[in-house]
């Protein structure tokens, strides 16, 4: 797929979860978070919320937006060819 082509579709804008990274891009737990840590890999974002009740159980469920996980591999791929 061309560049212009990319740039025209509409990012997918759904949260897939931690297995599904693993799947996405070969890395293990430990390395997604250190890399998250270090700054060269998507953040993720807690589905829960911030609690407005801190006596209220708190959800520590988390997620990735698809399309940066997605852009993310691009990247890798585009480097690839770049060397």
């Amino acid at each position: 797929m061309d560049k212009f082509a990319q740039a025209t579709e509409k990012p997918k804008r759904s949260f897939i979860r931690l297995n599904e990274v693993i799947s996405r891009t070969g890395y293990g737990r430990t390395s997604i978070y250190r890399k998250m840590e270090e700054g060269t890999f998507p953040k993720s974002l807690k589905l829960g919320g911030p609690p407005k009740d801190p006596s209220i159980f708190d959800s520590r469920a988390i997620a990735w937006i698809e399309d940066e996980i997605d852009q993310w591999v691009e990247d890798r791929i585009d480097e690839r060819h770049s060397v």
